[in-house]
């Protein structure tokens, strides 16, 4: 994710550059997405509920940054300040529900839910 708005960032992105990022992302976000899927069916449900935030959160990230990368790879530059910004509030808010989401683990496991 990091690597994608990083190259987004760039006055003329490196399509190759954004595309492998894309490739990554993907990939990660789907064992991520599996895991959160078992924590939600499995886990308690103080660690659902939190659970289900990151994966709401990490979806709306994703949103963006698909609509910056097609936007990339058709030139457009219309929406590129707008949806950088929106893309620097989605990541600090899915950051914020992760950090969340280890404390809520890290107390049932601790604490026993």
């Amino acid at each position: 994710m990091d690597d994608i708005l990083a190259a987004l960032r760039a006055d003329e992105p490196t399509l190759s550059e954004v595309d492998d990022g894309v490739r990554r992302f993907v990939d990660l976000a789907r064992e991520v997405h599996r895991a959160l899927e078992v924590v939600i069916l499995e886990g308690p449900g103080s660690l659902a509920a939190v659970a289900d935030r990151v994966t709401r959160n990490s979806r709306e990230l994703a949103e963006v940054m698909r609509r910056m990368v097609d936007d990339a790879h058709a030139g457009e530059t219309a929406r590129r300040a707008e949806d950088l910004a929106v893309a620097a509030q989605r990541e600090h808010l899915l950051y914020q529900t992760v950090q969340d989401f280890r404390r809520a683990a890290r107390d049932t496991i601790n604490g026993g839910d």
